[in-house]
């Protein structure tokens, strides 16, 4: 049976897939994998550069910027919260918040749009 389980190292938060054998924990099997190097990090494709999204699933628990906010490159746009571990979602560009795309205690899945910034002109 396949499970997902949230991983955290070094404060990145990764989302990972295991098939677990009959028989065998949940845990002990993502150790297992964990300590073997076959674990990639696999980043959700953005719909376009536009987008900040997010990072895994999870609910939102502050937005922290507003329509029409400048934003740096590293700004945290907002965070989530999985498996009680905080995550910033930051944006990845220079530029202006066009739109928010979520609201405060919703539940969003990986890769699903938070956010979109219109570069600077």
């Amino acid at each position: 049976m396949k499970k997902r389980f949230l991983v955290i190292v070094e404060g990145e938060a990764y989302e990972v897939e295991v098939e677990v054998p009959e028989g065998e924990t949940p845990l002990g099997t993502v150790l297992s994998v964990l300590q073997t190097s076959l674990v990639k990090k696999v980043e959700a494709q953005p719909q376009s550069k536009e987008y900040v999204v997010a990072p895994i699933t999870g609910r939102v628990s502050r937005i922290l910027v507003k329509e029409g906010q400048r934003v740096e490159k590293g700004t945290t746009i907002a965070t989530m919260e999985a498996m009680k571990t905080l995550i910033e979602v930051k944006s990845s560009m220079n530029g202006v918040v066009k739109e928010v795309l979520v609201a405060e205690g919703e539940v969003v899945k990986q890769g699903a749009p938070i956010a979109r910034i219109a570069p600077r002109e």
